[in-house]
């Protein structure tokens, strides 16, 4: 059967033998990625360090996400479905016109951050972040995940974000 498909085993009444059975009508359930599109998908929260409205040209603007892996549920062909959903990949956009950064990486705050950015020009930004989506699928009663083929994706945005340069001043006293 192929992936994201999944058929009830045949059935015989009792006292029939196997050969003499009649195959029970089956109907073929298939989930696809645009089901799992169509599920609320919790994209997680897309947190930015430092937490302001502006961050500094020359220094790290650090990003994260909290998104995880979670189980939704659904009903198809009468029988409730559980959807396991895993997130696989990110792709930031800084906003900026730079080259997105994509990784399996989901971020960490600062000071052992492992996804930020450095601004080289003010001007204001939004931050966005692109989140693809493995699924898997199980009837309800049943233990057996079966995958489902190809990614849902979900995408959240910054507000916009302020990107300033500061001039250092000597003061006495």
């Amino acid at each position: 059967m192929p992936e994201g498909e999944w058929a009830p085993e045949r059935w015989w009444t009792d006292g029939e033998d196997a050969e003499q059975a009649e195959e029970v009508p089956r109907e073929v359930l298939v989930f696809t990625r645009e089901d799992v599109q169509s599920l609320l998908v919790d994209s997680g929260s897309l947190e930015i360090q430092p937490d302001q409205a502006w961050v500094l040209v020359g220094t790290d603007t650090v990003v994260m996400t909290d998104a995880a892996e979670h189980v939704l549920g659904t009903r198809v062909l009468d029988l409730d479905i559980d959807v396991r959903v895993t997130p696989v990949l990110f792709t930031w956009d800084f906003g900026d016109g730079s080259a997105p950064l994509t990784g399996t990486d989901p971020g960490a705050p600062w000071p052992n951050h492992t996804v930020s950015h450095v601004y080289s020009d003010p001007g204001t930004v939004r931050i966005s972040l692109r989140t693809e989506w493995d699924a898997d699928f199980r009837v309800e009663g049943t233990s057996t995940w079966i995958p489902v083929a190809g990614r849902a994706v979900t995408e959240t945005q910054s507000e916009p974000i302020e990107v300033v340069t500061a001039r250092p001043r000597l003061t006495t006293g």
